[in-house]
């Protein structure tokens, strides 16, 4: 929530609940925009009913099945519906277990994010996580720190514009 107040462009965030309808209260005083992709049609309906029933308007959730890519499983993104100037995203999916996990995100996304997005990765201290942030260092210049918690997150910024 603390980031959102600094975004400075749309926010994207991969999976939705909670912090959807938080990060939508912030988008709404800030007059930003939330476009969340959800895979799952119950937790779709749920996530924005509740965005209704707070009268949160500045945010959306997009039913994005989980399509195969080849090296990885990730959101079918509705990418010509999307910003293409995020300036921050909540990486909190797909879930475990997916193929590839997050790896997704920048194949898909990278043409609809800002040249200094951040990226908040949740549960860094998985392995799969790690490795990923490993990867994004190396090949995109990224920087990192991870945040401690039973999870852990990690904050990253894009810096190869």
């Amino acid at each position: 929530v603390r980031s959102a107040e600094d975004a400075n462009g749309p926010v994207l965030e991969c999976g939705s609940g909670l912090t959807t309808l938080l990060i939508g209260a912030v988008a709404a005083r800030r007059r930003i925009h939330v476009h969340a992709l959800e895979h799952n049609p119950d937790w779709h309906a749920r996530v924005t009913a509740g965005l209704r029933d707070f009268g949160l308007e500045r945010a959306t959730v997009h039913l994005a099945p989980l399509r195969d890519f080849g090296d990885f499983v990730w959101y079918d993104a509705p990418l010509p519906a999307l910003p293409t100037d995020f300036a921050m995203v909540v990486c909190d999916g797909p879930p475990a277990g997916t193929a590839g996990g997050r790896s997704g995100l920048l194949p898909v996304m990278r043409r609809h994010l800002a040249p200094d997005c951040l990226i908040l990765l949740d549960d860094a201290n998985r392995p799969a996580e790690q490795e990923l942030l490993a990867r994004w260092m190396r090949d995109l210049g990224a920087t990192h720190d991870v945040r401690a918690s039973s999870r852990g997150f990690a904050r990253v910024r894009l810096l190869d514009g």
